[in-house]
C-alpha cells in the first residue's frame, strides 16, 4: 500500500458520507455544504445554528495532518492512512444508495448481506478514527498497538510511525485534550488494523468486522429507518449507541440526511428471561448453534417516533456539533 502523498487536510468523517447530509447535494463537490449546529445545553436538547449559509463540507470534520506520521521537510509529502481509509470511502455511495434501493422494491436479508456488512465495517472505521473518541477508541482496540508487523514492508512503515516527523503533534494534543504516547499509541493502533490477520485475505479491521457477525454466541438485528420531509442529524463523533443492557451492544448510524440504519448484537443468553435455569440455557445454546447465520432485518418509512429517539441520542452523545441537511433539525 502507498502510505505518502500530498494530502494535508485530512477528513476523519469521509466527505462522501457528510455529502449525504448536504444543504445542496446537486452542487458541484467542492461548493457543497452541511449546516453546523453547535450544542448548546445537551440535557435540554439546545443547539445553535452556527452560520444560516452552512460550512463547506471540504473543510468540515477535519484536521491538518490528523493522521500524518511522518512529514516531510520543506516539501508537501507526508505519509499518512488517506489511501488506507480511501479504499473503505470509495464503496459507501454505492453501498448506502443500493441498500436504501434493494429494500425499497421488497428485497430483504440475504440479498443485502452485502452493503450491511461492508458498511458496518467503514462505520466501525470511523469509530476507531474519530479524534474526539481517541479514550473509547484505545479502551475497545489498542491491544493493537503492542503489536509489532511480522513483514519486513510493514515493518519499515511502522518504524516511520514511531519515529517519524510529526511537527503538528504538539498542537493536536493540545487541540483535542490527549497525551503524546496516546496520540501516538492511538496511530500505531489504526496502522494496525490494516495489517493482514491470518484470516485470508482480510485485515484487521475486516476480521474484526467478520467476527461479529459469525459468531454464534449473539443474535444480530438490523433496523434501517427512511424518511421523506424531515432530517436524521450526523454526529461528530460519527456514531450513537441506543442501547444500555447487559450482553448487548446498539449502534446507530448516518446514513443519510433522510436515512440511519441501527445495528444491534445480543448475547443470546441476554435474551432469554432471567433466572431461566442452567439445562434451559445450554439446550438453547446447542440449537442455536446449528441454525444458520442470518441477520434479522426490519425496514421502516417515517417513523418519527425512532428519528425522534435517533436525533436525541445524537445530540446527547455527540462531542461539540451535529450537523444536518436542513435548519432546524427534527428533534422534538
Amino acid at each position: 500500500m502507498k502510505w505518502q502523498n500530498e494530502t494535508s487536510r485530512q477528513h476523519f468523517l469521509p466527505q462522501v458520507e457528510q455529502r449525504f447530509n448536504a444543504i445542496n447535494p446537486h452542487a458541484p463537490k467542492t461548493k457543497q455544504k452541511i449546516y453546523t449546529f453547535e450544542i448548546v445545553n445537551r440535557e435540554a436538547l439546545e443547539l445553535r445554528l452556527l452560520n444560516s449559509k452552512g460550512h463547506p463540507i471540504s473543510n468540515t470534520l477535519a484536521y491538518r495532518d490528523l493522521f500524518s506520521f511522518d512529514v516531510e521537510k520543506d516539501t508537501d509529502i507526508r505519509s499518512n492512512f488517506e489511501n488506507a481509509f480511501n479504499r473503505y470511502e470509495s464503496n459507501v455511495k454505492t453501498h448506502t444508495e443500493s441498500l436504501i434501493c434493494k429494500l425499497a422494491t421488497g428485497q430483504r436479508n440475504m440479498e443485502v448481506n452485502e452493503e450491511i456488512v461492508n458498511l458496518f465495517t467503514a462505520k466501525l472505521l470511523n469509530f476507531t478514527r474519530n479524534p474526539f473518541s481517541i479514550h473509547k477508541a484505545l479502551n475497545t482496540f489498542g491491544l493493537l498497538a503492542n503489536y509489532v508487523p511480522a513483514t519486513p514492508e510493514h515493518k519499515i512503515t511502522f518504524e516511520r510511525i514511531l519515529n517519524g516527523r510529526k511537527p503538528h503533534q504538539a498542537h493536536l494534543c493540545q487541540e483535542l485534550g490527549i497525551t503524546d504516547a496516546e496520540y501516538e499509541k492511538w496511530l500505531r493502533m489504526l496502522f494496525m488494523l490494516f495489517i493482514p490477520s491470518g484470516d485470508g485475505e482480510l485485515n484487521m479491521l475486516e476480521g474484526i468486522v467478520k467476527a461479529y457477525f459469525i459468531n454464534l454466541a449473539h443474535q444480530i438485528g438490523v433496523l434501517v429507518c427512511l424518511y421523506t420531509d424531515v432530517c436524521c442529524l450526523l454526529s461528530d463523533r460519527s456514531f450513537s449507541t441506543n442501547i444500555n443492557e447487559p450482553g448487548m451492544n446498539g449502534f446507530d448510524f448516518n446514513l443519510s440526511s433522510r436515512a440511519f440504519i441501527r445495528y444491534i448484537f445480543a448475547d443470546n443468553n441476554a435474551l432469554l428471561p432471567p433466572n431461566t435455569p442452567p439445562v434451559y440455557l445450554e439446550n438453547y445454546k446447542n440449537a442455536y448453534k446449528k441454525l444458520p447465520r442470518s441477520i434479522q432485518l426490519n425496514y421502516c418509512v417515517d417513523n418519527k417516533e425512532l428519528l425522534r429517539g435517533f436525533n436525541r441520542n445524537v445530540v446527547y452523545q455527540s462531542y461539540r456539533h451535529v450537523f444536518c441537511a436542513s435548519k432546524p433539525p427534527f428533534i422534538l
